[in-house]
Formats: C-alpha cells, sequence, structure tokens
C-alpha cells in the first residue's frame, strides 16, 4: 500500500492495490482504491471538458469572420465587374469562396501547414486586388513540415497584422512564412521588413490590447493564438514576438512536430 501510495504521489493513477490483510487494512485499502478511482474519473472529466471548450472556442472562431471583412470584399469585387475586368473578377471571387468553406466548412481543429499556407494564399489574393500589390507575401515551407497538423487559423492573425500595421501610408514590402522543423519543434514564422514597434506597442499587441480590426479577416488576436497553443501542447509551446522600429516584425510560434497520420483528422 506504501509503495502504491508513492506511485500516485508521482503521479500515476493506472494501478490500485490488492484487497488483503487485517479487517483495518481492508477497510483502508478499499478506501484508498475508491478515492483514487474517483481521483481519475474525474481528471477524466476535467480533460473531457477542456476537449469539449476547445471545440466550442473553434466554433467560436469560425464563425467570428468579420461582417466588414465581407462587405468590403464583395464591394471589391462589384467594383471590378463595373470595370469588366471578369479575369481578375473571377479570380478573387473564387479565393473568397475558398477561404470562406476552408473556415466555415471544415469543422476540424487541426489542418496541415500545407492547408493553412493555402488559405493564406486565398487571402492574400483578396487583398492585392483590394489594396494594390505594394505588399506581397511569399512561402517558404519546408518540405517536411507540409504534411504536419497545426491548429487551424493560426497564421492568419501576423499575416493581417504585418498587412495593415507594418507598411502605413501604402509603403511597400514582403511579408514571408516559414515553416521549418528545429529539433522535435515545428518552427512557424511570420516576418515582414515594415516599420516595427518599440517595446510598449508590442506589449500592448501581445497583450491582445491593439488597434481596430475593422479591415482584418476574423477577430482572432495573437493572445487568442498563444493561449491556444498552450492549452494544447502546455507551457513549452506558444509564441514570440520580436520588433524593432524601422528593421521589421517578427512572430515565432513553436509547436510539437505532429505528423498528419498521428492524428484523428485524417
Amino acid at each position: 500500500l506504501v509503495g502504491m501510495m508513492q506511485n500516485v504521489r508521482g503521479g500515476n493513477l493506472d494501478e490500485c492495490t490488492d484487497v488483503r490483510g487485517t479487517a483495518e487494512i481492508r477497510e483502508l485499502t478499499t478506501t484508498y482504491n475508491q478515492m483514487i478511482r474517483r481521483e481519475k474519473d474525474y481528471i477524466q472529466k476535467l480533460i473531457e471538458g477542456e476537449k469539449e471548450k476547445r471545440a466550442s472556442e473553434i466554433h467560436a472562431l469560425q464563425m467570428q469572420i468579420n461582417p466588414h471583412y465581407i462587405y468590403n470584399t464583395l464591394a471589391s469585387i462589384k467594383m471590378l465587374i463595373w470595370q469588366e475586368n471578369a479575369e481578375l473578377s473571377t479570380k478573387v471571387i473564387d479565393a473568397f469562396v475558398l477561404l470562406l468553406r476552408n473556415t466555415i466548412s471544415n469543422t476540424k481543429e487541426l489542418v496541415t501547414v500545407a492547408q493553412e499556407v493555402e488559405n493564406l494564399k486565398h487571402y492574400a489574393i483578396i487583398n492585392y486586388a483590394r489594396y494594390g500589390e505594394a505588399v506581397r507575401v511569399g512561402y517558404y515551407v519546408s518540405y517536411d513540415c507540409a504534411g504536419c497538423m497545426i491548429p487551424k487559423l493560426i497564421l492568419q492573425p501576423f499575416v493581417e497584422n504585418s498587412f495593415f500595421h507594418a507598411y502605413p501610408e501604402g509603403q511597400s514590402g514582403n511579408i514571408q512564412v516559414f515553416a521549418r522543423r528545429q529539433g522535435g519543434c515545428l518552427v512557424l514564422e511570420v516576418c515582414d521588413d515594415g516599420v516595427g514597434m518599440p517595446p510598449e506597442q508590442l506589449k500592448e499587441l501581445v497583450g491582445g490590447r491593439k488597434a481596430s480590426q475593422k479591415e482584418h479577416f476574423t477577430g482572432i488576436g495573437i493572445n487568442n493564438v498563444n493561449n491556444r497553443i498552450q492549452l494544447l501542447y502546455g507551457a513549452e509551446y506558444g509564441v514570440r514576438m520580436e520588433s524593432r522600429e524601422g528593421k521589421g516584425t517578427k512572430a515565432v510560434i513553436t509547436l510539437p512536430v505532429q505528423e498528419k497520420q498521428e492524428t484523428k483528422e485524417n
């Protein structure tokens, strides 16, 4: 019994001890086993509750498509049609439909890196049509990362932040999205060569206090992304932001490597 209690103290709740010995010992052992079973059931309920909470959060995120973004994108498509630019109109409509379909219709919590990047490409096509191509997005995904699973909508907030805050007054530049493996981790980076920001502004951005997101595709903030990652994988993973005024901003997202075949998302 003493050995089993030491195992429990170490976090092992998988074993109960045999009921034997004197009447007092048997009573104590029975009570101990019941306590362990109740504790294990309680922990399992907590785990299931967290899973349901995450599923609800994902559903809520999918319903957070900014209506202003939808209205303004449709207005831009209407303008292209008035200008009789059939080719670009069709391209933007296709990108918009795929972006909405992959965001709203796909209810999975995890997607592949390749799927997330594809959504970013659709988003970029729409932005090019609306704002011009002064700010371009490039994608650099290592071949062994494309099939790795990541939380859905994890890169969108960082790309949006660069689009709308790194290049004021029509300034041109480049946003780069990287995916690579480093040890047992998947490292995603979103880098821009924009105006950057001072430490206090960066702190506000990471803390969730930021300017209006009227033009953003969703209402997902950077702090939300970090919280989701740590809820899913633990405190050793998450988001790190770096920025220098006049040099640009970089978001580094660290996740465990999770192969597609290891998940139930197939």
